[in-house]
C-alpha cells in the first residue's frame, strides 16, 4: 500500500531541511528516558527539539513553553523507538534499495538531483550523507512495521464504497476542501471513567480559552495529543478524508469557526475551520472508487496507528526518570 509511504516522504522530506546542530559537549549526553532495554539520550532530545522549534517557527506559531515542548518531543522519541524495537523482534528492516528509492524520490519532488540533496541536506542540515541515511532508514523501517502490523487488518468491502460514495459528505460536499486544524485531549487505550471526565473537562476549559482569544495552533502546539508539533494542522482535505466523528460538524461550520469537544474513542478533539475552497478536480466513476477506496484505508489507517500506539505504550516499560527505578 502507498498510502503511509506518502506520510513518510513528507516527513522525510522535512527531515531534508532541518538542522541537526552537533553537541558542544558530550558531557551533557545523559539519558533522559528508558524505553524497556534501549535509552533516550539527551542528544537525540536536544536535536529533535531544536527540529520542533524550527517547524513551529515556520508555521507562525509562537513556541509553547520549554517543559511542554520537551514532553512532547520525548512523547514522539519514545514512540519511535518502540516502533523500532517492535521492528527489529520482526525482523523488518529498510534495504539500502529502499533507500536510494526513497532518496531519487525526494530528489524528484524538489526538482533537484540525489546528489544535490545531499549537499543541499549537509549544507542546511549539518548532516552527513550517511547520518541522512540513517534517519531514511529509520523512518522507513518504521513504515514498514505499521504496515505489517496493521495494513492486513484494514479491510474495505463493496458495500462501504458503495454507501460512502452515496452519503451526503461525497455526493454534495466533494467539490469542496477544508482546512482543519486538531487539538486532541488523548486518553489511554482502556480509560477508566475518572480519566474520561478528566480529560473531558481539560478539552472545555481549552474551548473556553481559545473562544476568549487563544491562538488555536498555538494551544494546539503545547496541549495536542496528536500533531502538536504541527499546531494541529491536518492541512487540505474533503470531507471523505475526515474521521467520520468531524463530518457532521465540519459541514456546519464556518471558516474560523471552533467546535468541541467532539468525543471519539482516543480522547476529545476540538476543531478548528481554517478555510474552505473549492475543489475542481473531474474524475472518472472508476478512479471515484479507487479514491473512495483509498480514502477509506487512509481513515481505517489513522485511526488504527493512534490505538496501536497507545497499546504498545501501555505495554512497555517506560522510565521517565531513569535516575530513579521504575
Amino acid at each position: 500500500m502507498k498510502i503511509q509511504k506518502t506520510l513518510a516522504l513528507l516527513l522525510v522530506m522535512l527531515l531534508s531541511q532541518i538542522a541537526h546542530p552537533a553537541l558542544a559537549d558530550d558531557s551533557i549526553d545523559r539519558i533522559v528516558a528508558t524505553v524497556n532495554e534501549t535509552v533516550v539520550t539527551q542528544s537525540e532530545l536536544d536535536k529533535s527539539m531544536s527540529t520542533a522549534k524550527k517547524q513551529i517557527l515556520a508555521s507562525r506559531v509562537s513556541l509553547p513553553p520549554e517543559d511542554i515542548l520537551r514532553k512532547q518531543v520525548l512523547d514522539q522519541l519514545i514512540n519511535r523507538k518502540l516502533q523500532l524495537q517492535l521492528a527489529e523482534q520482526a525482523n523488518i528492516n529498510a534495504t539500502e534499495e529502499d533507500i536510494d528509492r526513497a532518496v531519487n524520490q525526494i530528489a524528484h519532488d524538489n526538482g533537484i538531483s540525489p546528489q544535490f540533496l545531499y549537499k543541499k541536506v549537509a549544507l542546511q542540515g549539518g548532516m552527513t550523507r550517511d547520518e541522512y541515511r540513517k534517519e531514511l532508514h529509520e523512518e522507513i523501517t518504521i513504515q514498514k512495521m505499521q504496515q505489517q502490523e496493521l495494513m492486513g487488518k484494514i479491510n474495505v468491502v463493496p458495500q462501504e464504497i458503495d454507501d460512502f460514495m452515496r452519503s451526503k459528505s461525497w455526493q454534495v460536499y466533494n467539490g469542496k476542501e477544508y482546512h482543519l486544524e486538531d487539538l486532541l485531549v488523548g486518553l489511554p487505550d482502556e480509560p477508566t471513567s475518572e480519566q474520561i471526565q478528566k480529560a473531558k473537562k481539560q478539552a472545555e476549559d481549552l474551548v473556553n480559552r481559545i473562544h476568549k482569544g487563544m491562538n488555536f495552533r498555538q494551544a494546539a502546539t503545547a496541549e495536542s495529543s496528536t500533531n502538536a508539533l504541527k499546531g494541529g494542522d491536518l492541512g487540505w482535505r474533503k470531507l471523505p478524508e475526515m474521521p467520520t466523528v468531524f463530518v457532521d460538524q465540519v459541514v456546519q461550520m464556518k471558516p474560523n469557526d471552533v467546535v468541541g469537544p467532539i468525543q471519539a474513542p482516543n480522547g476529545f478533539h476540538i476543531l478548528h475551520l481554517a478555510g474552505i475552497r473549492d475543489n475542481k478536480e473531474k474524475v472518472s466513476d472508476t478512479d471515484q472508487r479507487k479514491k473512495v477506496t483509498q480514502l477509506i484505508q487512509q481513515r481505517k489507517f489513522e485511526e488504527a496507528l493512534q490505538n496501536w500506539i497507545l497499546k504498545i505504550r501501555g505495554a512497555a516499560i517506560i522510565n521517565l526518570n531513569p535516575e530513579k527505578p521504575v
